[in-house]
Protein backbone atom coordinates (compact mmCIF):
# COMPACT_ATOMS: atom_id res chain seq x y z
CA UNK A 1 0.00 0.00 0.00
CA UNK A 2 2.90 2.34 0.76
CA UNK A 3 4.34 1.83 -2.74
CA UNK A 4 0.96 2.67 -4.30
CA UNK A 5 0.87 5.90 -2.25
CA UNK A 6 4.45 6.71 -3.31
CA UNK A 7 3.44 6.13 -6.93
CA UNK A 8 0.48 8.52 -6.59
CA UNK A 9 2.70 11.21 -5.05
CA UNK A 10 5.40 10.92 -7.73
CA UNK A 11 2.78 10.98 -10.51
CA UNK A 12 1.38 14.16 -9.01
CA UNK A 13 4.83 15.77 -8.97
CA UNK A 14 5.65 14.96 -12.61
CA UNK A 15 5.19 17.76 -15.18
CA UNK A 16 4.93 16.12 -18.63
CA UNK A 17 4.80 19.39 -20.56
CA UNK A 18 7.91 20.78 -18.85
CA UNK A 19 9.92 17.55 -18.62
CA UNK A 20 10.14 16.49 -22.27
CA UNK A 21 13.90 16.30 -21.85
CA UNK A 22 14.58 14.99 -18.35
CA UNK A 23 17.57 17.10 -17.37
CA UNK A 24 16.44 18.72 -14.11
CA UNK A 25 17.35 17.17 -10.77
CA UNK A 26 13.67 16.83 -9.82
CA UNK A 27 12.89 14.95 -13.03
CA UNK A 28 15.84 12.58 -12.57
CA UNK A 29 14.81 11.79 -8.99
CA UNK A 30 11.21 11.17 -10.06
CA UNK A 31 12.48 8.89 -12.85
CA UNK A 32 14.47 6.83 -10.30
CA UNK A 33 11.36 6.50 -8.11
CA UNK A 34 9.35 5.45 -11.17
CA UNK A 35 11.94 2.78 -12.04
CA UNK A 36 11.87 1.46 -8.46
CA UNK A 37 8.07 1.34 -8.35
CA UNK A 38 7.88 -0.49 -11.69
CA UNK A 39 10.50 -3.02 -10.56
CA UNK A 40 8.64 -3.55 -7.28
CA UNK A 41 5.34 -4.31 -9.02
CA UNK A 42 7.01 -6.51 -11.65
CA UNK A 43 8.77 -8.58 -8.97
CA UNK A 44 5.51 -8.83 -7.02
CA UNK A 45 3.75 -10.13 -10.13
CA UNK A 46 6.43 -12.75 -10.82
CA UNK A 47 6.40 -13.96 -7.21
CA UNK A 48 2.62 -14.32 -7.29
CA UNK A 49 2.79 -16.18 -10.62
CA UNK A 50 5.34 -18.62 -9.22
CA UNK A 51 3.37 -19.12 -6.00
CA UNK A 52 -0.11 -19.45 -7.54
CA UNK A 53 0.59 -20.69 -11.05
CA UNK A 54 -0.34 -18.68 -14.11
CA UNK A 55 -3.50 -20.18 -15.61
CA UNK A 56 -6.56 -21.73 -14.04
CA UNK A 57 -9.48 -20.76 -11.85
CA UNK A 58 -7.50 -20.32 -8.63
CA UNK A 59 -4.25 -19.24 -10.29
CA UNK A 60 -2.79 -15.80 -10.89
CA UNK A 61 -4.75 -14.90 -14.03
CA UNK A 62 -7.92 -16.41 -12.60
CA UNK A 63 -8.40 -13.36 -10.37
CA UNK A 64 -9.69 -10.16 -11.98
CA UNK A 65 -7.48 -7.86 -9.88
CA UNK A 66 -4.40 -9.87 -10.81
CA UNK A 67 -5.33 -9.57 -14.50
CA UNK A 68 -5.46 -5.79 -14.04
CA UNK A 69 -2.05 -5.86 -12.31
CA UNK A 70 -0.68 -8.01 -15.15
CA UNK A 71 -1.96 -5.55 -17.76
CA UNK A 72 -0.46 -2.57 -15.89
CA UNK A 73 2.96 -4.23 -15.52
CA UNK A 74 3.03 -5.33 -19.17
CA UNK A 75 1.95 -1.87 -20.35
CA UNK A 76 4.55 -0.28 -18.06
CA UNK A 77 7.28 -2.47 -19.52
CA UNK A 78 6.87 -0.76 -22.90
CA UNK A 79 8.10 2.59 -21.56
CA UNK A 80 11.70 1.46 -20.90
CA UNK A 81 11.70 -0.26 -24.31
CA UNK A 82 10.24 2.80 -26.04
CA UNK A 83 13.65 4.17 -26.95
CA UNK A 84 13.99 1.31 -29.45
CA UNK A 85 11.25 2.60 -31.71
CA UNK A 86 10.65 6.27 -30.92
CA UNK A 87 12.75 9.33 -31.75
CA UNK A 88 14.74 11.06 -29.03
CA UNK A 89 12.79 13.72 -27.09
CA UNK A 90 14.77 16.59 -28.61
CA UNK A 91 13.54 15.56 -32.11
CA UNK A 92 9.86 15.59 -31.14
CA UNK A 93 8.13 18.76 -32.35
CA UNK A 94 5.68 20.37 -29.99
CA UNK A 95 3.37 21.93 -32.57
CA UNK A 96 0.30 21.71 -30.36
CA UNK A 97 1.56 24.35 -27.92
Amino acid sequence: MLVILLNCVTLGMFHPCEDIICDSERCKILQKFDDFIFAFFAVEMVIKMVALGIFGKKCYLGDTWNRLDFFIVVAGSYEPLGFLCSPPPEQIKRGWI
